[in-house]
């Protein structure tokens, strides 16, 4: 099967039903998994491993979780195949819409297992939507612009946790991010962090994405807010990957452009933090380089951390930060003093 966008969510009610949420080449499936009344029913022992994970957060939550996901695509595959045919890519394809994009058509299923162990999935038609959109309200007050999802236009879906994807309103390409139930705290600091930088006396020195305004539902609720809009910075790859692509090629990234990068980003880390801001998640990936201009900016700042760049113990700390950037420095094999303050 094509699949265009795939990916899962997973919701637990009373330690015993799961309920896959499914995303497949823009449609998404709802698959519900209960136990089945056999001795040898191999969905339960699953079911209480995901559960008993979940409550200890350990690595076994992924395990059993792909373990049933297999056991649902094996299963499933040739139903939902012709509901979710492969989207065609090119320039004819029609525009979606943010709003069409967060709430696509939904099929619902039931995961059933027979007492030989023979996995198959039946369709279920509710008579109402059994869940409700994917994303959530942003508890957030300001003048900012509001846009509705129904006027916003999907360009590209970016790499991510959550919603982020690149989009289009008023003829102008920005930059969406929008709250889904595991990425609340994300959005709300990364909110957080370019109000107080947009505010602060270093609003037009600190190389950082802009906050341009709010994503409001459009639908029902219209003027829930449900996401941020940020500038887009034009760029191809992030420093991460162009440094990865082109480390031995000393004339496309050379002493001087490593040099010139590595300052920009020390300077905007001081400049964050001589206003309260922690840039939190610091690594080369979340640095873009300006297509234009050749300049570095930083982006993320929804916290946490990736192990190799900062510590678990300096996390969401200037040390963490300061950590990170001595990490970057090596990475683009530019030394501290080789750098101006």
């Amino acid at each position: 099967m094509a699949v265009d966008e795939d990916w899962a969510r997973v919701n637990m009610e009373d330690g015993r039903r799961l309920d896959f949420t499914i995303m497949i080449n823009r449609k998404r499936f709802i698959i519900t998994v209960l136990p089945n009344p056999y001795p040898d029913d191999p969905i339960a022992p699953l079911i209480s491993r995901y559960a008993k994970s979940f409550m200890d957060n350990d690595e076994e939550l992924d395990k059993a979780q792909d373990e049933i996901e297999d056991i649902i695509y094996d299963a499933g595959w040739r139903k939902f195949a012709p509901l979710a045919p492969g989207v065609e890519r090119g320039p004819s394809n029609p525009p979606i819409s943010l709003y069409s994009a967060l709430n696509p058509e939904t099929f619902y299923f039931r995961l059933v297992v027979d007492d030989g162990a023979n996995a198959d999935i039946v369709q279920e038609y509710p008579s109402r939507p059994l869940f409700g959109p994917g994303y959530i309200t942003l508890n957030v007050t300001g003048d900012l612009p509001r846009y509705s999802a129904r006027d916003i236009t999907v360009t590209r879906k970016l790499m991510g946790t959550g919603y982020i994807g690149k989009v289009s309103a008023d003829g102008q390409d920005m930059c969406c991010k929008v709250l889904v139930p595991n990425q609340v705290k994300a959005v709300q600091r990364e909110y957080a962090c370019l109000k107080k930088i947009a505010d602060s006396q270093h609003a037009y020195s600190i190389s950082a994405l802009r906050l341009i305004g709010f994503v409001i539902d459009g639908g029902d609720d219209e003027e829930a807010s449900i996401g941020i809009i940020e500038e887009y910075i034009p760029h191809t790859v992030t420093l991460g990957r162009l440094l990865k692509n082109t480390n031995t090629n000393t004339e496309i990234v050379t002493p001087e452009r490593r040099r010139k990068w590595a300052e920009q980003i020390r300077r905007n880390i001081a400049l964050l933090h001589d206003i309260g801001v922690l840039w939190g998640d610091g690594k080369p990936e979340n640095v873009l380089i300006h297509s234009g201009t050749d300049d570095c900016y930083l982006v993320d700042f929804g916290g946490s951390w990736t192990d190799g760049w900062v510590d678990a113990e300096l996390r969401e700390t200037e040390a963490g930060d300061e950590q990170a950037l001595t990490r970057i420095l090596y990475f683009l094999g530019v030394g501290i003093a080789d750098i101006k303050v």
